[in-house]
């Protein structure tokens, strides 16, 4: 299998692409990982990173990627094989595939996220790869069963796979809690996330004299606004990006997992990892009620979901009986145990790959 992306391996997002590439490979796979970054601390028989360096200023990344990875197929020709093309690179990289006679398949973790030009450039880009997806006749993989909807409504196309985020149960489990009750984000701390309103929720549980502390893990353009907060109210923490181990360790500590991302289509469409990682660490969830947050099959008592406008005053509510409840790890990590294990969407993932292949050859 080939797989030609450009997303990084570094950030928190990684987590999905490690998780489905070592799924593979357990399962006899030989993959070619194709992206920008110089160095993949992934190994194993059968996998080979291919690293296209991109200085290109924003804007352009993807465009000078995509050439790149375009004039590599061209000297690099990779014979009988199945390839997995992130949408951003699709323009510059499937008219290659298909003149080489390659089966495709289109990835979409994620709609474009950007706002003003870069995002209606992105819009763009993103809807001529579904569509070339739907001419061709290549399989695509979607987050979520909004976002599927959403990618038919849009082009058209009905042939797309749910891939759902799934967690490492083995790392990701419940620790020893810390003695005061606290609550956690992690992911990206950007402002268009909703996570101040994190912040907000602390200040007003411990004005309403609740010993609540919040904790952020991450890296954006609120980290320094966080930091100012956090110098001047000690129940407020915020940690640079962690690797996956020390991540797992710290939100076994913690109580209750927050999902801030407001109502928003690339929120509502999403899948996020986060969810499942809280689930599995014995967290109950808190967060704002739309698609791309809700779950089939959870409990009340330590899943809630609210509007967007109720999130404060909920939330003190869900802090109040979270205070006078000794035991809530047992339903989270049950239903994490039952649901979200990487091993069917592994499964799911490698079956399309290879029908797709079959049916092309």
């Amino acid at each position: 299998m080939l797989w030609l992306t450009g997303r990084s391996m570094t950030d928190l997002c990684s987590t999905t692409q490690r998780a489905l590439i070592r799924g593979l490979l357990e399962r006899g796979m030989v993959v070619t990982f194709v992206n920008a970054d110089r160095t993949i601390d992934l190994d194993g028989d059968g996998f080979t990173h291919v690293s296209l360096p991109n200085q290109a200023r924003r804007g352009l990344q993807a465009r000078t990627l995509g050439k790149a990875m375009q004039a590599w197929l061209i000297s690099n020709p990779p014979g009988e094989t199945v390839a997995v093309v992130e949408w951003r690179v699709a323009r510059w990289v499937v008219p290659e595939l298909e003149r080489q006679g390659i089966s495709w398949t289109l990835m979409d973790r994620s709609p474009p996220a950007d706002a003003g030009l870069f995002g209606r450039l992105q819009w763009r880009g993103w809807k001529a790869a579904w569509k070339a997806a739907l001419r061709s006749g290549a399989p695509g993989f979607v987050v979520s069963k909004a976002h599927q909807a959403f990618v038919g409504q849009k082009t058209g196309f009905a042939n797309s796979t749910v891939l759902q985020a799934g967690v490492d149960l083995k790392l990701f489990k419940p620790q020893a809690k810390r003695p005061t009750t606290t609550m956690v984000y992690h992911g990206r701390l950007d402002r268009h996330r909703g996570v101040l309103a994190c912040a907000m929720l602390a200040q007003k549980a411990r004005l309403e004299g609740l010993e609540v502390d919040v904790l952020f893990v991450g890296e954006g353009n609120l980290v320094a606004p966080l930091t100012a907060l956090a110098q001047a109210n000690e129940f407020i923490h915020v940690h640079g990006t962690l690797p996956q181990d020390e991540l797992a360790e710290l939100l076994g500590t913690c109580h209750l997992g927050l999902l801030p991302m407001p109502k928003r289509t690339v929120w509502a469409l999403a899948s996020p990892l986060k969810r499942s990682e809280y689930l599995a660490s014995g967290l109950p969830v808190f967060g704002i009620d739309h698609d791309g947050h809700r779950l089939d099959g959870v409990e009340g008592a330590w899943f809630a979901l609210v509007p967007q406008e109720d999130f404060h005053l909920n939330g003190l509510e869900v802090l109040k009986a979270l205070a006078n409840r000794s035991d809530h790890e047992g339903g989270p990590r049950a239903y994490a145990e039952k649901h979200l294990g990487w091993s069917s969407t592994v499964d799911d993932f490698a079956s399309v790959l290879t029908l797709h292949r079959q049916n092309d050859s």
